[in-house]
């Protein structure tokens, strides 16, 4: 693997991948970029922050220490928010959280956060103790996890959002804070994972610890900063800034901005373990010298022997190209840069060319990348790779720039293509590109068409050179994928692919551009990711990563099939969805394996017929089960190409403003028979909400399903319908329903059934339901999935009809109970059944019917659409008696 590579803490190699200019913010680059640029030479201080979840993060503050102090910033992050809600789709679990990884990527480029990490541990849903997390994380784990990215960033400081305690809230807040500390005590000692120095990374004891004295207080605060502060060369505050970067993560707050006005303060502790923490501070780095010299005394080393001399000369070009920066002209800087790049090479070579292991040299090879980071900026260096189909012909004539740009999809084994490069220079100092090399960063061989060649150019202000680069793609390569896994639900923790890798938020994309130029004398690098163009019309064209796909997709739906034992015949439909991603006609067949005796599929076989990449066939298969039992089966699907066998699909996981993600899947369907009744013939209108599963399993009970939109809301036929469902969310993101909820009452008064979901505290039941009921904004909920649950009126006819509903169908749940509980109701409503978590009272709002009119309203918070995804026999049984109590029934 080639791609950032790790000596002890620091970036050695400049191969760092972000997806090209698409990514780079205006405010890191031209005048106001080179600015911060040349702030960050000025210090050698460094941040790790420490959170629990993406968007736990104080960004204000980030963005004040990395973009208005110059602090090299780092964020460890433990999970990737795998539990929490999408309001951007129907995804969850293992796909929302890559969501969430590249929501949280897109706002790190606004903190200005240099270097982002995670954990392996896994987001398993809300908790309220931190003896939970712990013992689902494992203790020892997260602090491995924790000591490594400490050994590999070696930041001065640590800052963790969360105290370690009750007041944290959230048991993951409570154990992020905690390990925080505990991670910090240990980070330094050589008897803690001394297998972590097999990866090369040495002990490492950060000077300082603070903790967050909570979202609202600032109460024993050691130190405060106003991050409501006004940054001129940002155009905004520090707060709106971070807050605007924030608002990316739109899965959780639906690209929601909130700015403010005036200050803003963020409060930190001083955690001291061997004596008294000072009661203020002026800033984090109080008592700490974060010049260049300064570094020996805070290693507790001495300062080399002849090193005064070279240091002095870096710190001095420093000074001088602050001196030199001008607003309309940042490449006049340029020339101090270079000579003090040059100084510090030269410290580099000379004070730690026989001392590799020297504790201050990492400090020195950051400061490298400082400067090379400094000079692209102040010099408008622009470099693309964008990978074309071969052959390709650029656009030409006076009509060029109206020209469609020529498109590519992602790549396949075996496939070949062109990586056509493109160097600028905007500055007015000459650069001379050196060699250019088109780099794997994938396991396995090298790609015929990759490695290094010379590229013996001169470029003035505002030229530009271009390179081709024929590469093929080599057959036995790994496609495009996450490095982690998970086997189930039941697993909290990340199994990791390459070991090496943890840490990273994902892999860097499949091949790297890297040109080496002489800039005044001096090696200066600068890299990109190799991307592909993608055309979203009518909003033009999309610049994605180089990704590699299998030349078959396979994709089964349904994924989790439930059948009800009852059912005559039981006899389902599995699709099968084959996607071609290779150019060229191909031919083969597609079958199903299934897996019990007597079981049989119509048809047997299918032949699969493609001639170009982006086809697509489905086939219905109809399989007949004369028995089907009350266990796991899996019904597999597998396509051939004439070479090989296909048995994996994935989804694509693509948003907007986000880097693409694939999500593999092996192409099965998880089938189970369920004792599970439903009233015959049941029409049910479903109001999708932020997104859920629950229309088609409502359809796997035999029930006829219809989405219901605005139209239909306004003025259709509601009264056609057995029963109404109003989706997870519903009320937090679709205005027609709020503006038509007149119509859901009156229905039910006239004799329907309106069942409502899930929903935040958008939802506000003295408004929209048919009787008084409170749901505050910090309503509560039973987050322990195996929480006990007590039927409180049994005799209703929900728990009777048609299936008997015990408590035994509370068993299997995952991740929680149920969210967003009443906590007030009019007596007209019944509360149906109780649970509590450990430690908290009895709670009966989380399902709560009431008689109107003729009809039924029932509010049910109890998480089905979590159980019904993942086949949990009990939910099923529950939404049957739920959708069958039917129009004009007691």
């Amino acid at each position: 693997m080639i791609a950032p590579s790790f000596r002890r803490g620091v970036f050695f190699v400049v191969a760092v991948a972000l997806p090209a200019r698409a990514q780079t913010l205006p405010q890191d680059q031209g005048a106001v970029g080179t600015y911060q640029k040349l702030l960050k030479l000025t210090t050698t201080a460094s941040v790790l922050h420490t959170t629990a979840h993406p968007d736990d993060e104080d960004g204000g503050l980030l963005c004040w220490l990395s973009r208005g102090q110059g602090v090299r910033t780092s964020m460890l992050t433990l999970n990737r928010g795998e539990a929490g809600d999408n309001a951007l789709g129907p995804e969850l679990f293992d796909a929302l959280g890559l969501i969430r990884t590249e929501e949280l990527r897109v706002a790190d480029r606004y903190y200005g956060v240099d270097r982002q990490y995670f954990t392996t541990v896994i987001d398993y849903g809300f908790s309220k103790r931190l003896d939970e997390a712990l013992d689902k994380w494992g203790r020892e784990s997260v602090l491995r996890d924790m000591v490594r990215v400490i050994r590999r960033d070696r930041p001065f400081v640590i800052i963790s959002r969360f105290q370690g305690n009750a007041r944290d809230g959230h048991g993951n807040h409570q154990a992020a804070g905690l390990l925080t500390q505990e991670a910090f005590k240990i980070a330094g000692d050589m008897t803690a994972f001394p297998e972590l120095e097999k990866e090369g990374l040495l002990p490492w004891k950060p000077l300082k610890l603070y903790v967050g004295t909570g979202f609202f207080g600032g109460d024993g605060a050691t130190v405060k900063v106003d991050v409501g502060t006004y940054s001129p060369w940002l155009g905004d505050s520090y707060a709106n800034f971070a807050r605007l970067g924030l608002s990316f993560q739109r899965s959780q707050n639906s690209g929601v901005l909130r700015r403010t006005s005036g200050s803003v303060f963020a409060s930190y502790r001083r955690v001291v373990f061997d004596g008294k923490a000072p009661e203020k501070e002026a800033g984090f780095f109080d008592g700490i010298d974060t010049t260049i010299h300064g570094v020996f005394a805070i290693l507790g080393v001495p300062e080399p022997e002849g090193a005064s001399d070279p240091i002095d000369a870096v710190d001095r070009e420093v000074r001088k190209a602050w001196l030199a920066f001008r607003m309309d002209d940042p490449s006049a800087c340029v020339p101090s840069l270079v000579r003090g790049m040059k100084a510090n090479h030269l410290v580099i070579r000379e004070l730690f060319g026989a001392a590799r292991e020297h504790p201050a040299l990492d400090e020195f090879l950051a400061k490298q990348l400082q400067f090379n980071d400094a000079i692209l900026a102040a010099l408008g260096i622009e470099l693309s790779a964008v990978a074309h189909p071969v052959g390709t012909p650029e656009p030409s004539g006076r009509f060029a720039a109206f020209a469609q740009p020529p498109v590519m999809g992602p790549v396949v084994p075996g496939q070949a293509f062109e990586v056509r490069v493109s160097l600028t220079n905007r500055g007015k100092i000459p650069v001379e590109p050196v060699w250019l090399r088109v780099q794997r960063t994938t396991y396995g061989n090298d790609w015929p068409g990759t490695g290094e060649t010379p590229w013996r150019v001169r470029l003035g202000e505002g030229e530009t050179a271009t390179e081709r680069r024929a590469v093929t793609v080599p057959d036995d390569i790994q496609v495009t994928r996450p490095f982690f896994e998970r086997r189930g639900l039941d697993e909290n923790r990340y199994a990791v692919a390459y070991p090496r890798e943890t840490g990273r938020p994902a892999l860097p994309s499949a091949l790297l551009a890297i040109v080496r130029m002489q800039i005044l004398g001096q090696d200066v690098d600068i890299n990109t990711s190799v991307q592909r163009r993608e055309a979203n019309l009518p909003y033009g064209y999309e610049m994605r990563d180089l990704e590699i796909v299998p030349a078959l997709g396979v994709n089964v739906a349904p994924r989790r099939l439930i059948v009800p034992r009852s059912a005559d015949g039981k006899d389902v439909t599995i699709r099968v969805e084959v996607l071609n991603n290779k150019e060229g006609e191909t031919n083969g067949s597609l079958r199903l394996r299934l897996p019990v005796a007597g079981w049989s599929a119509e048809p047997a076989e299918v032949p699969l017929k493609f001639a170009h990449a982006g086809e697509r066939a489905f086939v219905a298969f109809k399989v007949r089960m004369p028995v089907v039992e009350d266990r796991a089966d899996w019904i597999r699907a597998v396509a051939y190409d004439g070479h090989r066998e296909y048995r994996e699909g994935y989804d694509v996981l693509k948003h907007r403003d986000l880097a693409t993600s694939y999500l593999y899947r092996p192409a099965e369907a998880y089938v189970r028979g369920v004792d599970v009744k439903i009233k015959p013939d049941l029409h049910v209108g479903y109001i999708m909400g932020i997104g859920d599963e629950m229309p088609a399993a409502i359809a796997q009970l035999g029930a006829k399903v219809e989405l219901l939109d605005e139209g239909a809301l306004a003025d259709g036929d509601l009264g056609r319908f057995d029963a109404i469902v109003t989706g997870t969310r519903a009320y937090a993101v679709r205005g027609d329903l709020k503006t038509f909820n007149q119509r859901l009452l009156d229905y039910a008064k006239n004799g329907g059934n309106l069942i409502v979901l899930y929903n935040t505290p958008e939802f506000v039941p003295d408004r929209f339901a048919p009787f008084p009921a409170k749901l505050p904004g910090n309503a509560e909920e039973v987050s322990e999935e195996d929480a006990a649950v007590e039927i409180l009126a049994p005799e209703e006819p929900v728990f009777n009809t048609p299936n008997k509903i015990t408590k035994a169908d509370f068993d299997g749940w995952v991740e929680q109970r149920g969210s967003k509980f009443l906590s007030e109701w009019d007596k007209a409503y019944t509360a149906l059944v109780e649970s509590h978590d450990r430690g908290q009272k009895p709670q009966r709002g989380g399902w709560v019917s009431a008689k109107v009119g003729k009809g039924h309203y029932t509010y049910m918070a109890y998480a089905l659409h979590r159980q019904l995804p993942y086949g949990v026999p009990g939910a099923y049984r529950i939404l049957a008696n739920l959708l069958s109590m039917g129009r004009g029934e007691p």
